[in-house]
């Protein structure tokens, strides 16, 4: 039997400390009732410009839904998903369209509450979860960006999604290496490419013999992942170094493909998770309306504008679309795979989670804010009901919102313009 040990024990090297990931020596004694006792991890993933909606929406709804093109590289996950279409915002007047779409996507004023100029921003929902559940972790929340345009064309509304109040949006991380080293610190006075891991190894061995089967599998998976992580991330710098004249200014330790930057990003998420060094983040994967020509590796041989094609006619850059949606949904997939993939308590880190990517647009081409894609990937502990494809009729997307911030702990009836609870996604 392994020894009890606490929830904040860190491996620790001359110069640097390394958070654990919750092991079962960790977890408090199950009680009678056999309730879950790992904490419930929120994740607000926010996707530019709308879809393609013919290829992204569900045709039934049910359990017994198929996954349309656009979702296809969701199959191995659909047991964990909630897809959700039908769900509207409305715009309050005042403001750019797209701009608003990305600001006020989690907000928790009325449209027609005007507290930022045209604005309707308030404190947003992964704030308020945060306000629940942030006093447990070294992080209350992490607030993530993939968008590394090195051009200012946009101001913060067409980029920011977390809110601390009107007008005040949080601080973003787009740099991998600067969340790493948030995370899991780096060596005082050691060389940049220095592992974290070579400083703390020996208290690591140390720790293993203290530890059950289970405990000892789960600290060498997470190890390992540490260093798969610190590797792409130094590999990423060595080949930015080995460009001696870059097409554009790029910052330190963002790779140069595109899926992986997201890939990377979406990886750190995890570990935050894992580690519960915190249990909200959200992650923008593009800011919304920025006419920057953008790279979708895999997908084209050449940079697309995704805004523009949204006002493009014609077949071709439909198609265009339905593949750039399909590189959105690629990310998302390997993302809740990997969380699905490690084990914590009673299932999965997935199981314990509530995962949510979606747009502030329906249709991009009209600007249309109704009928909003939303998917939820995770049981939030078993108290989401997953597996089924959802279409609600006449409900705004502040339900769900509301219905999410209940399940964090918020004593509250109301959120935005919510109209109550969506109990359908209750398991």
């Amino acid at each position: 039997m392994s020894d009890r040990i606490s929830r904040r024990t860190l491996l620790k090297g001359a110069s640097a400390a390394l958070a654990l990931p919750l092991l079962d020596a960790m977890q408090p004694l199950r009680a009678a009732t056999g309730v879950a006792t790992s904490p419930t991890r929120f994740a607000f993933i926010y996707i530019p410009n709308g879809v393609v909606q013919d290829a992204w929406y569900p045709k039934s709804t049910g359990e017994a839904y198929d996954l349309p093109p656009a979702l296809k590289s969701l199959a191995t996950h659909k047991k964990h998903l909630t897809v959700i279409t039908g769900m509207d915002r409305k715009f309050g007047g005042g403001t750019g369209v797209h701009a608003q779409a990305g600001a006020c996507w989690l907000t928790s004023s009325s449209p027609d509450q005007p507290l930022d100029g045209g604005f309707p921003t308030n404190v947003s929902l992964d704030r308020m979860i945060a306000n629940q559940v942030g006093r447990e972790t070294m992080l209350p929340s992490l607030e993530l960006s993939c968008n590394d345009h090195t051009n200012n064309k946009e101001t913060k509304y067409f980029e920011s999604i977390s809110w601390y109040g009107p007008g005040h949006c949080a601080n973003v991380e787009k740099n991998p290496r600067n969340v790493f080293r948030r995370l899991f610190g780096r060596p005082t006075g050691d060389p940049m490419y220095r592992s974290v891991l070579d400083v703390v190894l020996e208290d690591a061995r140390a720790l293993r013999g203290r530890l059950g089967r289970d405990d000892q599998r789960k600290v060498d998976e997470y190890l390992d992942s540490v260093r798969a992580t610190e590797t792409r991330i130094q590999n990423a710098e060595k080949a930015a170094a080995r460009i001696a004249t870059p097409p554009m200014d790029e910052p330190e330790g963002i790779p140069d493909r595109r899926d992986d930057y997201i890939r990377l990003m979406g990886e750190l998420m995890v570990h935050a998770f894992r580690l519960d060094l915190t249990r909200v983040a959200t992650l923008v994967i593009d800011p919304e309306r920025w006419d920057t020509p953008r790279m979708y590796d895999g997908m084209f041989d050449k940079p697309q504008n995704h805004h523009v094609l949204t006002h493009t006619r014609g077949d071709d850059a439909k198609e265009t679309l339905k593949k750039i949606d399909l590189f959105h949904m690629n990310m998302y997939a390997k993302l809740i795979g990997q969380m699905a993939s490690i084990k914590e308590g009673d299932g999965t880190l997935l199981d314990h989670a509530a995962v949510t990517i979606g747009s502030g647009l329906g249709d991009g081409s009209v600007h249309d804010y109704g009928d909003l894609p939303v998917i939820i990937a995770g049981r939030a502990g078993g108290r989401l009901k997953t597996g089924q494809a959802l279409r609600p009729k006449d409900e705004p997307l502040a339900n769900l919102w509301l219905t999410l911030l209940q399940l964090s702990g918020g004593q509250v009836k109301r959120f935005a313009d919510s109209t109550g609870p969506l109990k359908s996604v209750l398991a």
